[in-house]
């Protein structure tokens, strides 16, 4: 290629590349112009847990005065709306951004409940970070029901280990309607069939625990009928004690 042909060659790459850059600034508004015509609210989730929904989080960003319609680009701050969301106990993060016809998406995802505590005045969730949640007066979540003395630190470690294997295991998963804690942290577990108490005692060994419960379970209707024992105790190793 000639000297001359590279030069025109060049020249004309330059403009197209300079005629692109002008159309696009001429077509996409500047954020000083573009304004924000809609929200469009989508909470993760939802047919899950309904704790949060889109119009409680519309009256979030107005109560805190960072709703975004009718806002210049230039006026809205992604990060303001963000934070003004997290700071809803039931929220556990939230990403925020511009669609390309300059409206505001906002996606909400809602924090997990394992089990809730049931105290004397009130109640909470133990999520699945191991941090306590804000129970809802609009719904409940049907999760495992702790009740006694329940220690906080106890409860997001050793007995947050517990629920989520009792949880993790189909034949455990639904036959226990309540799990109550001692103030030593030993605990009972009621049944969701039969009129007894399964006495855990402390959570050590739990897994052998329940595996002898589940031998014994399977051969008591040879010999005794359900409602035979009140206590079924697991305390005690290699030995099931029935009263």
């Amino acid at each position: 290629m000639k000297v001359w042909q590279k030069i025109l060659f060049t020249i004309l790459i330059a403009s197209i590349v300079i005629g692109l850059v002008c159309f696009i600034a001429f077509i996409v508004p500047s954020a000083d112009t573009q304004k924000c015509e809609n929200i469009h609210l989508v909470v993760s989730d939802y047919d899950d847990f309904k704790f949060i929904s889109d119009k409680d989080v519309s009256a979030q960003l107005q109560n805190s005065g960072v709703y975004p319609v009718g806002k210049l680009h230039s006026e809205i701050d992604l990060t303001e709306i963000e934070q003004s969301l997290l700071k809803l106990n039931m929220v556990k993060s939230v990403k925020c951004y511009f669609a390309t016809n300059g409206d505001v998406n906002v996606s909400v995802t809602q924090r997990v409940p394992v089990f809730r505590v049931m105290e004397g005045v009130g109640s909470y969730y133990i999520d699945n970070e191991r941090k306590r949640m804000s129970t809802s007066i609009k719904f409940s979540a049907y999760v495992p029901v702790v009740t006694g003395n329940v220690n906080f630190e106890f409860a997001t470690t050793n007995l947050y280990d517990f629920v989520v294997y009792l949880q993790s295991e189909s034949r455990w998963r639904s036959a226990f309607t309540q799990i109550y804690v001692y103030p030593d942290n030993k605990v009972d577990l009621v049944p969701r069939v039969g009129d007894f108490v399964v006495k855990m005692g402390s959570l050590e060994r739990y897994e052998s625990k329940l595996e002898k419960l589940d031998k014994f379970l399977k051969v008591l209707p040879k010999y005794h009928s359900w409602d035979k024992y009140s206590v079924i105790n697991l305390e005690f190793k290699d030995q099931v004690v029935c009263r």
